[in-house]
């Protein structure tokens, strides 16, 4: 009996060698170029792609030089830069000209260049979204100018400027836009898309040795639909991310409310809530924002921080955000008229009917709603000092 289930065990094993795949579709790594990130622009009617590939020999060992921008053989990377009528056609022509094949897995940013985002992205998105190599979490980002030069740019505190862009993107955000939560934006009613802005600086001045192009993030791009309809430069564009409740722990600078000089406050656990209304056809809504702050730095010469001062500092910072928040939704209503928000998202989650009556005219009602901003934070952290470092008592201002 003990043989005879011996055999029948022998006999399924056999039978599932037959349907072992075994290493089929393998790849041998020589054989793979690796995109790490990639520039897509527009010029003269034509597509420029542009891919950042890594060279695999030289981004192994710690502290070897990376960066420079181009194709000369210190670098981790190199770029393989090509133009075509269609996207597709960009990747075709590139593959043309490499002995490994293009291999697009490993590729967490696109970078879109201005011209390109205001003619309108859509048609480049199925390409980048009907391939399974082409991950929906990579995040786009719209550049000043070309986005091959944001992508050449030398940053050397990473190995890839791709790289440093993903890096600033998630210090910036707590939860930074990905592919798919772009096209999501796209796609939906009640809310429209916006991206982070890269552009090229310089690290130091320019009469300074040893000069290197650096990346920055220096606001966001607000579209409507697939097409940018504008940009909102870094102060406005920090405080409509603190709206969305998705600030990485923001610094806030805050005019001392007596004497003279700035005090910065970072705000801790912020989050928000959007709270539309609907009465009798007219929209109005109020954004919550909650936070803890920290006083970080006090370059005044205000108080000794004292409960009397951090209430009125408390008064300050509350003013500062009311303020930059309303600064920024301004623009959006009335510059630009895209609700990147998604206040039409929260009425049709609150109020499914009455968006059905007002979906069709939102573009219009949108800039004339009321908006009203109600923040929340408290000062709970003053620091291990109260007074300023380095001002005598005789010179301090107390409330």
């Amino acid at each position: 009996m003990l043989n005879l289930h011996k055999r029948r065990a022998m006999a399924m094993l056999l039978l599932l060698t037959v349907v072992l795949s075994g290493c089929w579709d393998r790849e041998e790594i020589n054989d793979i170029a690796f995109v790490i990130g990639i520039a897509i622009d527009r010029e003269d009617n034509n597509y420029r792609s542009s891919l950042q590939i890594a060279l695999p020999g030289q981004a192994g060992s710690t502290g070897s030089e990376g960066g420079g921008g181009g194709t000369s053989g210190d670098k981790s990377w190199f770029m393989l830069s090509n133009t075509a009528k269609t996207l597709r056609g960009t990747s075709l022509e590139g593959q043309k000209s490499l002995s490994r094949r293009l291999y697009y897995a490993h590729r967490r940013t696109l970078l879109i260049g201005e011209e390109l985002a205001k003619e309108g992205v859509a048609p480049m998105l199925d390409l980048l979204t009907r391939y399974p190599l082409n991950r929906f979490s990579a995040l786009p980002i719209v550049t000043r100018g070309p986005a091959y030069k944001v992508l050449d740019a030398d940053a050397p505190i990473e190995k890839f400027p791709s790289e440093m862009v993903r890096e600033l993107c998630l210090l910036n955000m707590r939860h930074p836009r990905s592919l798919k939560t772009f096209i999501d934006s796209i796609l939906a009613e009640g809310i429209d898309p916006f991206l982070p802005v890269a552009s090229v600086t310089e690290n130091v001045p320019e009469n300074w040795k040893n000069v290197k192009t650096n990346i920055k993030l220096d606001g966001i791009a607000i579209f409507i639909k697939d097409k940018l309809v504008g940009m909102i430069d870094k102060a406005p564009a920090d405080a409509l991310i603190l709206a969305m409740g998705e600030a990485n722990e923001p610094e806030i600078m805050v005019k001392a409310p007596r004497g003279k000089g700035d005090i910065f406050i970072k705000l801790n656990e912020n989050n928000s809530s959007l709270r539309p209304h609907v009465v009798n056809g007219k929209v109005s809504v109020k954004i919550q924002m909650y936070a803890k702050g920290v006083i970080v730095d006090n370059e005044s010469n205000y108080g000794d921080l004292r409960e009397n001062e951090i209430m009125s500092l408390n008064k300050a910072i509350h003013q500062k955000v009311k303020a930059d928040i309303e600064e920024g939704v301004q623009l959006l209503q009335k510059k630009y008229r895209a609700d990147i928000l998604g206040v039409g998202r929260a009425i049709y989650r609150k109020y499914p009917k009455e968006w059905d009556k007002l979906k069709d005219r939102w573009r219009d009602i949108y800039p004339d709603i009321t908006v009203e901003v109600e923040p929340h934070i408290i000062i709970e952290n003053v620091g291990i000092v109260n007074k300023p470092i380095g001002v005598v008592e005789e010179d301090i201002i107390h409330d």
